[in-house]
C-alpha cells in the first residue's frame, strides 16, 4: 500500500485511592557509569537526622504500590488506562507477588510537577511504599527524579519518556517500561523522508516531550537531507486554546508533509482541526504514534484517516501475548485497549516478577534492583528486556496507518523498522 494515500478504507483530585488487589551489568557498575556514586548529596543532612525514609514493609506485610498518575486534565485517559491494565495483571495472578498481598494507593499528579513531588513524598514518607511506579508527563518526571534517586527509592516509569533519564540524569533507582522520546521519533525520521516527503513542517506542545520528539525526528529526517519550510511551531502546554492560528499557520505555509506530535486531549483537537480546515487528505500527515493511539481515534473520527504514526505497539498486532492481552482489556472496560495500558500491563509485569524474583524482599535494594534489570518476557508489544546501560526498555518500532477495519478507526501496520534502544546520549537527538 502506498504510505503516501491519505484514505485507507479497509476525581476528586485530593482523594487518596486503595486497593488491596540475572543481568551482566549489576547496580555497582551502573551506578558508577552515571557518575553519582556519592549518592544522596542534597538530601543527606536529612537522612542523617531522620533515617532511611520510608523504609517499606520490606518482606513481611502487604507490599505496597504507589501509583502516581494524572487522574485529571488532559492526560486522565492515560493515567485510567495504565491503571486498569496494572490491576487485571495483579489480579489475574492472585493479587500478591512475593508471597505478599498486592497494596496500590493511587495519587493524581494533576500534571504538576510541584503536586507531584508533594505526592510522591506522601507516598514514601507517610505510606511507606515499597515502590513507586506511573508517571505520564515528562515535565513531572523530570522534576521527581532527584527525589527518587537522592533517597534510593525505585520508580518504575511506565509513560514519561524524558530523553534525559536515560542520559545525563540516568539513575539505578529508576527503570523505564514504556519508551524514551527519542525511541519512536528517530527511526521514523528516517522513514518519512523514505517514503513521504523531504519537505516538512512540524508542530508539538511546547514542553520536555514535545522539543524531545521534534529533536529526535528532525536528526535523522534532516540528516538524510530533508528540509524543514518553517520554524518548529511549539503550541501552548497543557491546554492549546484555539487551535485555528496554528492550523491556519500550517494552511499557509502549504508543505509537502505535516509532523506531529499530541497525546489525550490536544491530540482530539489538533487532528479535529486538522480535518476541519481541509487537510486531511491535502497534506500527509506523519506523526509520533501517540497522536492517533487507540484512546483518541473514535473522537478524532475521519479527520484522522491515513495518518501515518511510529511507534512500539499496535491493537494489531497479532502475537499470542496482544492476543490475549487485548482482549482480556476489552473484556474488563468495555474499550479497545491502547498504548498506555500496554505499558501498564508489562510495568505490572516486571514488578510480579521481579519481587517473586527476591522472594518478597523489597529492603535489600542491590538484588531487588538487579532483578528488575533481568527481567525478559514476551510483552505484547513483542519481547521486552531492558537496556543494561540505560535501564529503558529496548522497544521495537512500528510504522503504522489510520485505517478504517470492521467499521473502526485503527492504526493498520504498514512496515516494521526493528528494535530500537536509545542512544544514552544526545548525539542522535
Amino acid at each position: 500500500m502506498d504510505p503516501k494515500a491519505a484514505n485507507g478504507k479497509r476525581t476528586d483530585n485530593e482523594t487518596t485511592k486503595r486497593l488491596i488487589l540475572p543481568t551482566s551489568v549489576t547496580r555497582r557498575t551502573f551506578i558508577r557509569s552515571t557518575g553519582l556514586v556519592a549518592g544522596a548529596v542534597a538530601a543527606g543532612p536529612l537522612l542523617s537526622a531522620c533515617g532511611a525514609i520510608g523504609g517499606g514493609s520490606g518482606g513481611g506485610g502487604p507490599l505496597k504500590i504507589g501509583l502516581l498518575l494524572p487522574y485529571s486534565d488532559i492526560y486522565a485517559v492515560l493515567g485510567e488506562s495504565i491503571t486498569e491494565s496494572m490491576k487485571m495483571y495483579f489480579e489475574n495472578n492472585g493479587n500478591e507477588a512475593g508471597g505478599r498481598t498486592i497494596e496500590i494507593i493511587q495519587e493524581d499528579t494533576q500534571l504538576k510537577p510541584d503536586v507531584a513531588l508533594e505526592k510522591a513524598r506522601k507516598l514514601v514518607e507517610q505510606d511507606e511504599v515499597d515502590l513507586v511506579a506511573g508517571i505520564v508527563s515528562s515535565g513531572v518526571a523530570v522534576g521527581l527524579r532527584d527525589y527518587f534517586h537522592e533517597n534510593k527509592k525505585l520508580l518504575l516509569i511506565a509513560n514519561a519518556g524524558a530523553n534525559v533519564l536515560t542520559r545525563a540524569k540516568k539513575s539505578p533507582y529508576i527503570f523505564r517500561t514504556s519508551f524514551s522520546n527519542w525511541q519512536p521519533n528517530w527511526p521514523l525520521g528516517n522513514w518519512a523522508y523514505d517514503n513521504v516527503a523531504q519537505k516538512v513542517f512540524v508542530t508539538a506542545p511546547d514542553y520536555g516531550a514535545g522539543h524531545d520528539m521534534v529533536s529526535a525526528f528532525l536528526n535523522s529526517f534532516e540528516g538524510k537531507g530533508g528540509q524543514l519550510v518553517a520554524e518548529p511551531q511549539f503550541t501552548p502546554f497543557p491546554q492549546m486554546g484555539d487551535p485555528a492560528p496554528f492550523i491556519t499557520e500550517i494552511q499557509q505555509a502549504n508543505p509537502d508533509m505535516v509532523y506531529t506530535f499530541y497525546s489525550g486531549g490536544a491530540a482530539v483537537t489538533f487532528v479535529k482541526a486538522y480535518g476541519e480546515f481541509g487537510l486531511t487528505g491535502q497534506i500527509p500527515l506523519v506523526a509520533a504514534g501517540f497522536t492517533v493511539e487507540e484512546d483518541v481515534l473514535p473522537a478524532q473520527g475521519d479527520a484522522a484517516l491515513g495518518t501515518v504514526s511510529g511507534l512500539h505497539w499496535a491493537l494489531q498486532l497479532e502475537n499470542s501475548t496482544n492476543m490475549t492481552f487485548t482482549a482480556a482489556y476489552k473484556e474488563r472496560t468495555g474499550k479497545d485497549a491502547n498504548v498506555f495500558a500496554m505499558q501498564g500491563y508489562d510495568t505490572a509485569r516486571v514488578i510480579v516478577d521481579s519481587i517473586n524474583a527476591v522472594e518478597g524482599n523489597t529492603t535489600d535494594l542491590d538484588p531487588l534492583i538487579d532483578a528488575i534489570a533481568g527481567v525478559s518476557f514476551d510483552s505484547p508489544r513483542g519481547t521486552f528486556k531492558f537496556d543494561e546501560t540505560t535501564h529503558n526498555v529496548v522497544n521495537p518500532v512500528y510504522i503504522r496507518r489510520v485505517e478504517e477495519v470492521d467499521g473502526a478507526l485503527h492504526n493498520v501496520i504498514i512496515d516494521e523498522l526493528g528494535d530500537y534502544v536509545d542512544p544514552g546520549d544526545d548525539s542522535k537527538g
